[in-house]
């Protein structure tokens, strides 16, 4: 097994790319969503590809997270919509 040590000196240069892009993806999402934290139903299936009442039966059959908020009304999370993909996520082909 090889014997890995490194000086602060050599690791800062990596902590830093590395900082840099997580610090650029979370601007990218944050610049895709508007900074907005939750979409109404339209919103949402506009960002999956789906239409309205789509997704809407998808969150009536419990297939889709979602929230209730002042109102009664319907929202999705960036969150939601996130694990719902990786709840249908298929593996590609090789």
């Amino acid at each position: 097994m090889a014997d890995l040590r490194l000086s602060t000196e050599e690791l800062q240069p990596l902590v830093k790319e590395v900082l840099k892009v997580v610090l650029a993806e979370q601007n990218q999402g944050q610049q895709l969503f508007n900074g907005k934290m939750a979409f109404r139903e339209e919103q949402a299936a506009e960002l999956l590809g789906l239409n309205p009442w789509q997704l809407r039966d998808l969150r009536l059959a419990g297939k889709i997270g979602f929230h209730r908020i002042v109102g009664n009304r319907i929202r999705y999370s960036t969150d939601d919509l996130k694990a719902y993909l990786e709840k249908t996520h298929q593996p590609g082909r090789e």
